[in-house]
């Protein structure tokens, strides 16, 4: 006999494991299935650190920022400890007028301005003299103090743990086929089992398409495999970098397209030997996918890691050497916006979370359980909606 839940989530990252935690006291059963596991390299929630702020080009994401860092609060009351470390956060380089898939300096501060978001605006020199970054003379930038890094690992584990301790399920290594609407929602996995559903969220991140195919939708989504790298520094300066945004303007077609992020010494190793993150936030065509399959040998082009150093040790004072080197799949979108609406009566999704997801997790969470208990979301959501022109294929 299937087996009856009030709702169904298929996917154990970030966006599944947070509308479960909202939906935890509000329904008497919540299955949370995941083909892997928690978290897991093959998706876009694996790795123990994520940027939050409130600084943003767009006053929407910023307004929506603002909702998320007040649940983020909420949230760590009820954990007993912090879910994010506030450092800051440098937005510096280059401002030519153009958006990039994170923005501008130049539209960020005019948001901030106008939604009176604390910031400083500094020049390349005094950005230099306060942190081991070199700069070039024309450069800028903004800090905003209050920004800084989730811990990504330490919220996964404790939306997990609080999903189990209200008695819900969690199966790993759990994989669904195909998810059919109707009267009720019927989940198949890949051993055959069923199971029955009032309600169901696909959180299912780079595996999105497919269901959506399968439920007749037809939008545009690509996996980009994005490079990042852990670099040894000179002690001296371990604990002076800062959480930064770089952006370089580029010509079209060159293949360093500018845009690098870094964050500061974060003890995240278990074998700490003192190690800053930093990475690429672009994707060379090589490693840009319209069909994602999960490989651990997926082979990082040897132009790309140099790339990555050419910018490291021109830019970043202090650095010895590239340590390790990682890939993470970010779900894209055309206009990098994320997905969060209705499929229909039954059946929610957010997807298509263009790298940036996890620092709006509460209020991914939070919205997505109010679309299944048919309730007003948080704010208008209609922004991320499945039939925007932009993401039709």
């Amino acid at each position: 006999m299937e087996k009856y839940y009030d709702v169904i989530v298929v996917g154990g990252g970030m966006a599944g494991l947070s509308s479960a935690y909202a939906l935890r006291n509000s329904v008497d059963s919540i299955l949370v299935c995941d083909q892997y596991g928690v978290g897991n390299t093959f998706g876009s929630s694996s790795g123990r650190t994520r940027m939050f702020r409130e600084m943003y080009s767009s006053a929407y994401y910023s307004q929506a920022a603002k909702f998320s860092n007040v649940l983020w609060k909420s949230q760590e009351r009820l954990c007993g400890k912090r879910l994010r470390v506030p450092h800051g956060l440098l937005f510096y380089g280059e401002d030519w007028g153009e958006e990039t898939i994170e923005g501008s300096i130049c539209a960020a501060k005019e948001v901030m301005q106008k939604h009176l978001i604390p910031f400083e605006s500094l020049t390349a020199k005094e950005i230099s003299a306060r942190w081991p970054l070199r700069t070039e003379p024309r450069w800028q930038g903004l800090f905003e103090p209050a920004a800084g890094a989730v811990l990504a690992s330490e919220a996964l584990k404790f939306w997990s743990d609080e999903i189990v301790r209200c008695g819900h399920e969690i199966r790993t290594e759990t994989k669904v086929i195909s998810v059919c609407d109707g009267a009720d929602v019927k989940v198949t996995f890949e051993n055959g089992l069923k199971a029955l559903s009032k309600r169901c969220i696909l959180a299912a991140g780079p595996w999105s398409k497919y269901f959506l195919k399968a439920l007749g939708y037809k939008v545009h989504l690509q996996v980009w495999q994005m490079l990042w790298a852990y670099y040894s520094v000179e002690t001296n300066q371990l604990e002076r970098y800062p959480q930064w945004f770089c952006f370089q303007e580029k010509l079209k077609g060159d293949p360093d397209q500018g845009l690098y992020y870094g964050f500061p010494y974060m003890g995240d190793r278990k074998s700490d030997r003192g190690l800053i993150k930093i990475g690429i936030d672009w994707a060379p065509e090589k490693l840009k996918m319209s069909d994602y399959y999960p490989s651990k040998n997926i082979k990082i082009p040897r132009k790309l890691l140099q790339t990555l150093d050419n910018f490291v040790f021109a830019y970043i004072e202090g650095v010895k050497a590239r340590v390790e080197t990682h890939l993470c799949p970010y779900t894209m979108s055309p206009d990098a916006g994320f997905v969060l609406d209705r499929l229909s009566n039954n059946i929610c999704i957010f997807s298509h979370d263009s790298g940036q997801a996890f620092k709006f997790a509460p209020v991914i969470g939070e919205n997505l359980k109010r679309l299944v208990l048919d309730e007003p979301t948080l704010f208008d959501v209609s922004p991320w909606s499945v039939s925007r022109s932009s993401l039709s294929l």
